[in-house]
């Protein structure tokens, strides 16, 4: 399998909470965003897209922003999640009324207090 196989392949694995990066820049992508942060909200898997919440663009810059992107666009960071970003993300979950979420999001809360 050569480098870009392995990059198509794990395009095929978002998932929702994935925290991804604008890593390629394709002609409907302004170059200041590469680099840019954010999480995935929604995966499109028939469309090759995600709706993607960025907290962070590319120049550095804090912002919340949701867009659609691409997979071909995105790559999937490594994650370490403490208490005090678990406790953002369960009141971004409830601010965008994401019943779901928010409930893996205390689970996993829960689970880290404990230690288990």
């Amino acid at each position: 399998m050569n480098a870009s196989e392995a990059v198509f392949l794990n395009q095929k694995n978002f998932k929702k909470g994935d925290w991804v990066s604008i890593s390629h820049i394709s002609r409907d992508i302004n170059p200041i965003a590469l680099g840019s942060i954010g999480f995935v909200t929604v995966v499109h898997s028939e469309e090759e897209s995600a709706s993607v919440l960025f907290l962070k663009h590319g120049s550095g810059k804090e912002i919340m922003r949701l867009e659609c992107m691409n997979f071909e666009n995105l790559s999937i960071l490594p994650v370490s999640l403490e208490g005090e970003d678990l406790q953002a993300l369960i009141d971004i979950a409830l601010d965008s009324n994401d019943k779901e979420w928010f409930q893996e999001l205390t689970e996993r809360l829960q689970k880290e207090l404990i230690g288990w």
